[in-house]
């Protein structure tokens, strides 16, 4: 993984440095792990804030998984599930509140394979509920954020926690590039035999973005309707598609080899419009590459 010395890096201001490369693309493994028990076959997350039932679904079929939003229909969700699969990768949201320990009990007994814990300011509350969780209700898969700083992430993961979701809270902004660089830094300091890993939930509009993310330490990146749209099984196998390229670009047939080896340089915004495609008419639009 690249270091640098450049604060305040985000993912248009970055691009990677190709690599000699003897990795073609169809060569090239997708798969990463979540934690020791959750492994994806495509490095993304759905957001809660675009996911139901469908949407769910589609994400499980294709090797992925997608955070179903908090209340609502969520258990009922959850059990549809994993009626006749219980290995099928199902993700939840909990809120930050006084039964939030009692509420991931019940979705993981239900069949949830991962938490996505929503912080607040009761940063307190939400520590010592974390610290239950991973303690006493393994073999579930935590995630927490949104976390805009390293320090905040070093107290998350002396809980037991898996996942850090890096993301802007209000008045703290997130450089993509950077903080994902630094959360990574921290969770490698907890190397004790355990996967711990760092979840990019912000800035994703392009299959690119998701190379670079992965590439400044991440493991998975969590997407939205910047990226997916009405047709998610489309979207995930464009994804899919650009991961691989993106990947063979770098020499890197896996994940990991991304994080090791990957470099990158620093851009303007005319090189970022220059390295997108430009001064072509498209007869069709991508499903997942709307002009923004």
């Amino acid at each position: 993984m690249m270091e640098t010395e450049v604060a305040g890096l985000s993912l248009d201001q970055v691009l990677l440095v190709p690599s000699e490369s003897n990795v073609l693309p169809n060569a090239v493994s997708l798969a990463t792990n979540l934690s020791a028990d959750v492994q994806e076959a495509l490095p993304v997350i759905g957001a809660p804030a675009m996911t139901d039932l469908g949407m769910a679904q589609a994400f499980a079929e294709n090797g992925a998984l997608a955070v179903l939003p908090a209340g609502g229909t969520q258990l009922q969700d959850v059990q549809t599930m994993v009626a006749d699969d219980e290995a099928t990768l199902v993700g939840v949201e909990v809120l930050n509140e006084v039964d939030a320990f009692e509420t991931a009990v019940m979705l993981h007994a239900a069949g949830a394979k991962l938490i996505d814990f929503v912080l607040d300011d009761n940063l307190d509350q939400a520590i010592e509920s974390l610290r239950l969780l991973a303690q006493q209700v393994p073999p579930l898969t935590i995630m927490a954020g949104p976390v805009a700083d390293a320090e905040t992430a070093r107290r998350l993961f002396e809980t037991g926690i898996d996942l850090v979701k890096v993301a802007p809270l209000p008045g703290q902004p997130v450089y993509t590039v950077t903080t994902t660089m630094a959360v990574a830094e921290v969770a490698s300091e907890f190397d004790a035999g355990v996967v711990l890993g760092v979840v990019l939930g912000a800035g994703i509009r392009y299959s690119g973005d998701i190379v670079k993310a992965l590439a400044a330490g991440a493991v998975a990146v969590m997407v939205d309707t910047d990226i997916i749209g009405d047709t998610p099984a489309d979207d995930l196998f464009q994804i899919a598609g650009g991961l691989r390229s993106g990947m063979g670009y770098t020499g890197s047939a896996t994940i990991d080899d991304l994080r090791l080896n990957a470099q990158f340089v620093q851009i303007t915004a005319a090189g970022l419009a220059e390295s997108h495609p430009h001064d072509v008419e498209l007869t069709k639009s991508a499903p997942n590459y709307a002009k923004q």
